[in-house]
């Protein structure tokens, strides 16, 4: 998934116990019984994905997380001895960095803006764990430019004989078993930029997707490949925890009906459900800023929703100056990022200058998005920006689409991945259904080991790290767990699952 991601410092309402921060003995020392493979050669595993392969936690992929990624744990059940894996130092590599908790009363967090360094490089061979943050479909065979990890775990294994993509260090493996969980980023960062970056087209994904598949089959080791699907949008709190917070903030708040979000233009496209938009902006009505069918307000958006209600107008009551010209600022950098201005440009911007800009901004995103001759009579009716009027509370000040998915963006996203899914489902040997498990554990309000009666929330600090993203050591062992349910299942072997009480819950604190 996106390694990128930027939230916060406070994450509201994360209800974590001391237990979080006190180490149980290290699962890597604690016995496993012989494995029974069945019908499967479970001899050379190699594991094939993103950060969520990787084990990246908290923002960062660093060793304390690493070894309890699900290929690593899942390697230890099968017995396989050297299990190879990119390890970082700690606190590893982020940006900014490792999200650590500074405070547990109140759960104060903070970025270690310091970085680790590799720690199991040049053993002459190509890492087991070929999980690569921030990869999509396409760089199973085609290197991604600007990709820190990439060259790290790919080649830092045996620098001396670099690799051009990551299928030519599975075939210098020669793997028996192969698990390929790759797709989420496909649709991850349609999700987190609230709907401004594109996802991958659909019929791309799958010529991506069935090829890399078919690679990997017509290895001389003929792998057993499994295929991991994608988890809904609606199931990590990145995406679900912000908007009940702010509903509650609100709700007795007769004056604030809700939230006015600025939109994205988009045309009318069947095959992923989206029905067409030609507003600049909407109200995201209070009774549905919970209902994740309706609004998702991410994570990123806690730092302005303080803000909302605020108006540049200095005699207006919620006039607040620091908070002015935190919205001003975040509008230059909009303005820098769409390459309309350049910084020093955009530094210099008055705020009828950033009003001004913003409003020809958004009557040329109409006139490309439709380009049908209906652009002059938009503009006419389009009254643009003006920051004297309620941030959020107004079409003229909306809160930046960026960090919200509205109803169609939320649509288009269920849909996308719905496709994707489908195209995952055809291939491979063995189907690892990751999106209904964690659609359960929603529907269920937590998931509850078998095998210790642990019981994990759905929530920042239990089932998922401190980035709201990706898993936690014990959700990775409850993903190994339904693992290897479904290898038991489908190739009649007896592979043992993982005690979760025994897995250490590894909060990252500061020191």
């Amino acid at each position: 998934m996106n390694y990128l991601i930027k939230h916060s410092k406070k994450l509201l309402s994360l209800v974590l116990v001391l237990a979080l921060i006190t180490s149980c003995k290290d699962y890597q020392d604690l016995d496993v019984e012989p494995v029974d493979s069945g019908d499967a050669d479970f001899s050379t595993y190699v594991a094939v994905g993103n950060s969520l392969t990787a084990g990246f936690q908290s923002n960062a992929l660093y060793e304390d997380a690493q070894k309890y990624s699900f290929p690593n744990l899942l390697a230890r059940q099968l017995q396989i001895e050297n299990f190879e894996q990119p390890l970082i130092g700690n606190p590893g590599i982020g940006n900014p960095g490792r999200i650590e908790l500074t405070n547990l009363e109140n759960s104060t967090t903070q970025y270690n803006t310091n970085q680790g360094q590799p720690i199991n490089t040049g053993i002459s061979q190509p890492y087991n764990n070929l999980g690569v943050p921030g990869i999509k479909v396409d760089a199973y065979l085609n290197a991604p430019n600007e990709n820190p990890f990439y060259p790290l775990v790919v080649n830092e294994g045996n620098p001396q004989s670099p690799l051009p993509n990551i299928h030519a260090a599975v075939q210098a493996l020669q793997p028996t078993v192969v698990s390929f969980w790759l797709g989420n980023n496909d649709i991850l960062s349609y999700v987190t930029s609230g709907g401004l970056r594109e996802f991958t087209n659909p019929s791309d994904f799958q010529t991506q997707y069935v090829s890399a598949i078919t690679q990997i089959q017509n290895l001389e080791s003929d792998p057993t490949v499994v295929t991991a699907n994608i988890p809904s949008v609606a199931s990590i709190p990145f995406a679900t925890t912000a908007g009940p917070q702010f509903q509650s903030q609100i709700e007795s708040n007769q004056q604030v009906p809700g939230l006015v979000v600025q939109k994205t233009f988009y045309q009318q496209n069947q095959q992923i459900g989206a029905s067409e938009n030609r507003e600049p902006a909407g109200l995201i009505e209070k009774e549905n800023l919970d209902d994740p069918s309706q609004a998702l307000i991410l994570l990123t958006a806690r730092d302005f929703l303080p803000y909302v209600g605020v108006s540049a107008n200095p005699q207006a009551p919620t006039y607040d100056e620091a908070a002015v010209n935190a919205i001003l600022n975040y509008w230059r950098g909009y303005i820098v990022n769409a390459g309309v201005a350049t910084e020093q440009e955009a530094a210099n911007y008055s705020q009828s200058d950033i009003e001004d800009t913003l409003t020809q901004m958004t009557i040329g995103q109409y006139q490309q998005t439709f380009n049908d001759g209906t652009t002059p009579t938009f503009a006419a009716n389009y009254d643009g920006f003006d920051f004297n009027q309620p941030f959020g509370l107004s079409g003229q000040n909306p809160f930046p689409n960026q960090f919200v998915l509205g109803a169609n963006e939320i649509s288009i996203t269920n849909t996308v991945t719905g496709i994707f899914n489908s195209v995952i489902a055809s291939q491979g040997d063995v189907n690892f259904d990751v999106n209904s498990f964690f659609d359960q554990v929603i529907q269920d309000g937590q998931y509850t080991d078998p095998n210790s009666n642990t019981t994990l929330q759905p929530t920042i600090g239990s089932l998922f790290s401190l980035d709201g993203i990706h898993p936690s050591n014990r959700a990775h062992a409850a993903l190994t767990n339904e693992l290897i349910k479904t290898l038991n299942n489908a190739t009649n072997a007896n592979i043992d699952q993982i005690n979760v009480a025994k897995i250490p819950e590894g909060i990252p604190v500061a020191n």
